[in-house]
């Protein structure tokens, strides 16, 4: 098998997903991906390597080498883009959809204003729950539904069947699937419908989108008066999972098309974007070539591009309306509440960003919009001097010699790519190094809430300790204990439960009532529905329950970041003035008090922890100086990290096999092998040992040899003949 077939899976089909807040930057990333040509090919992108090499050679020369592999031939195929919105897109038409076009149009027009109509139950104005935004879609979107473009998209639209999965299932292999959803005609319907919707009110369309998936997932179609029906009696969606792959499943279909009905087989596929962890769960476990991609902004340039964004729709007099309400969505979608009540057709981008396989952050002095145009020749200059002149180490130059250069965008995705097509191209970064450490340390947390892991090092990136959110050494996990003990009775004489969980009192009510109180309050079912897990729970939360306030000093749990800080103080005291904490959240208060008291310098997280820690204590120093940097984490993690840089072969016997490339051994080591196994073959037999001796010892031993052989067989063979 060549080696071009060995990568064939890998280089045939790459499936990418993003995730991230709302004007997170994934928008940005799929127009890269869906790109004609290459672009990573870019001057701009040639000074920024130049520059971390000038920094730090070695990286610097791993860029070049992905930069090298993204520009041979054939190694740049644009991506495909599901837009998420346009299968939605997809499941309304099919749920509208009608012999005469006049009524197909009619119908999603009503449909929209049906699901908006005020049934005293929402509260968020939707489309079609004010007369003015009634009259809005009367006036633009249902003679758009109805011109001879739509028309023509609407009768393009045939898929009959009563939900469009049933119609999509096993029609795979024909066009009809692939020639529809990525032809122009669905784009261009696609596009104007939701620019009509945006440019009334750009919240009121992302409301709507978020109903129909919504429901989507709970029913498994869009049915007006299920929908309504729903709403009306606030059913719970808590329990009933059976439809919750709805859309994932429609994108598995249009997937399996598209690799089908490309012409060389090669199908590169970004879906934009996932919100939904049970989604995320879905490609993970069906693709081996899936990748979750999550992209966050730094936090003005995020809300900058947000007011850009409504205010390019038109909006201006709208602006803080519509962007107050895109900010409440985007923190309801961010928090993971409903997600925790059973609300799993919510979106949950929190879990998502969690279970992403690579991050990419889009800092503001590099990916602005307008990166590869704005201070060109200001980088030339600044390159040019550095690769000119000898490196002088000035008192700011010390300063900042463990500080972070974030990686441009381009620069992030191209070395994704390049990993995904070539497993090992290069090795992971110091920074990916080390953050991978703390993601396996989280999977020890015995916490039931929440597992997060962390690594303190030096300023050389050497890991000096390591931490995950967990009771203290001697006290048993919270995962490890069962709330069933209190209804046994074995609480009292187990040494597993605190003195106050066996004695604990709330005026004349003990802990222990308290507990058996809460577990009598649900039925007995529960222990069917474990499945033979045990039932652990959680003592803060029920102690803060039980109080009535919300007291987070009633954790058992260390955390992870503490956890690794006392490591180094109970094993062996050592300085981390100047050094770098690792976590896969972000510290708290009290955490980031004690990384700013220890002298941290740089502190990387994965997931932003919702304090104030950032604002109250990491930047509350004198002076900018004092205060340690906090950057996101941009880079390969979890078993995103494994698949990207674990080679597919010894990288060293790929290239012979690639190359032919080996070192050429001398004719004088060949005979020095050659003569060792004749001394031990006639070690009995001085004589023929002796005369071997001097006539391989020559320069010309070779030769000699050869012509030894060549005697020798020519007399076999005369001897044989007589």
């Amino acid at each position: 098998m060549g080696l071009t077939e060995f990568y064939k899976l890998r280089n045939n089909f790459i499936l990418i997903g993003l995730t991230g807040r709302m004007r997170g930057g994934a928008n940005e990333i799929g127009d890269l991906l869906i790109s004609p040509d290459s672009p990573f090919d870019q001057e701009v992108i040639d000074y920024e390597i130049r520059n971390i090499r000038e920094k730090n050679i070695n990286e610097g020369l791993k860029y070049q080498n992905l930069q090298q592999f993204i520009k041979y031939p054939g190694n740049w195929k644009p991506f495909h883009i599901i837009k998420y919105r346009n299968v939605v897109l997809l499941h309304l038409l099919h749920s509208c959809q009608n012999e005469s076009i006049d009524k197909f149009a009619e119908n999603i027009f009503n449909f929209i204003l049906g699901i908006g109509k005020p049934n005293g139950v929402f509260v968020r104005e939707r489309f079609g729950s004010t007369s003015e935004n009634a009259n809005y879609l009367q006036d633009k979107l249902l003679p758009f539904l109805k011109n001879s473009d739509s028309k023509e998209c609407l009768e393009l639209f045939d898929f009959t069947c009563s939900t469009l999965n049933d119609c999509l299932d096993g029609k795979e292999e024909s066009s009809e699937i692939y020639d529809f959803f990525f032809g122009q005609s669905f784009e261009k319907f696609s596009n104007s419908f939701f620019e009509i919707l945006d440019q009334y009110s750009h919240i009121l369309r992302i409301r709507l989108l978020h109903i129909l998936a919504f429901y989507l997932r709970v029913y498994g179609n869009l049915n007006f008066v299920e929908i309504d029906h729903a709403e009306k009696n606030d059913l719970q969606f808590d329990k009933d999972l059976s439809k919750i792959y709805t859309v994932a499943k429609t994108i598995k279909f249009i997937l399996k098309s598209c690799k089908l009905n490309e012409e060389d087989q090669r199908c590169n596929v970004v879906i934009d974007s996932l919100k939904n962890s049970f989604e995320i769960n879905y490609f993970r476990e069906r693709f081996a070539g899936f990748y979750l991609v999550s992209v966050n902004k730094d936090e003005n340039v995020r809300l900058k591009d947000l007011e850009n964004k409504i205010i390019n729709f038109g909006l201006i007099e709208k602006l803080k309306k519509e962007k107050d309400a895109c900010l409440e969505l985007d923190k309801i979608e961010y928090d993971v509440n409903d997600f925790k009540n059973g609300g799993f057709a919510s979106p949950d981008i929190e879990n998502c960003i969690q279970k992403s396989d690579y991050h990419i952050y889009i800092d503001k002095e590099f990916d602005t919009k307008n990166i590869l145009l704005e201070n060109k020749q200001d980088l030339s200059i600044k390159v040019g001097i550095a690769l000119k002149e000898k490196k002088i180490i000035t008192k700011i130059a010390e300063e900042n010699k463990n500080n972070y250069d974030y990686k441009s965008m381009h620069l992030q995705l191209m070395k994704l790519i390049c990993l995904i097509k070539q497993p090992g191209i290069v090795t992971p970064s110091a920074l990916e190094r080390t953050m991978q450490v703390a993601y396996n340390a989280k999977l020890n947390s015995g916490c039931i809430s929440r597992q997060v892991g962390a690594v303190v090092t030096d300023e050389f990136y050497s890991v000096k300790g390591i931490g995950w959110n967990d009771v203290p050494e001697g006290q048993t996990p919270c995962g490890l204990r069962e709330i069933k003990d209190y209804e046994s009775g074995v609480v009292g004489s187990s040494p597993i439960y605190t003195g106050f969980e066996k004695t604990g009192r709330y005026q004349d009510v003990t802990f222990i009532d308290k507990v058996k109180e809460s577990i009598n309050n649900v039925p007995k079912t529960y222990i069917k529905d474990e499945n033979g897990r045990n039932c652990p729970y959680c003592f803060k939360s029920f102690h803060n329950a039980f109080e009535g306030k919300d007291n987070q000093v009633h954790t058992r749990s260390l955390h992870a970041e503490e956890n690794a800080m006392l490591q180094i103080t109970k094993y062996g005291g050592q300085s981390l003035k100047g050094g770098n904490l690792f976590t896969t959240a972000s510290p708290c208060e009290l955490c980031s008090k004690k990384a700013f008291q220890l002298g941290i310098k740089n502190i990387f997280f994965i997931d932003p922890y919702p304090g104030i820690s950032r604002l109250q204590i990491l930047k509350g120093g004198n002076s900018d100086k004092s205060n340690p940097n906090l950057y996101m984490y941009q880079g390969a993690i979890g078993r995103g990290y494994n698949k990207l840089y674990e080679p597919m072969m010894s990288i060293k016997d790929e290239i012979t096999l690639r190359t032919g490339i080996k070192p050429k051994e001398s004719d004088e080591n060949k005979l020095k092998s050659i003569k060792t196994l004749l001394e031990n073959k006639f070690s009995e037999e001085k004589d023929i040992k002796t005369s071997l001796d001097k006539l391989l010892n020559g320069k010309n031993g070779l030769d000699a040899l050869a012509e030894i052989i060549k005697l020798g067989v020519i007399s076999k063979t005369e001897n044989d003949i007589d």
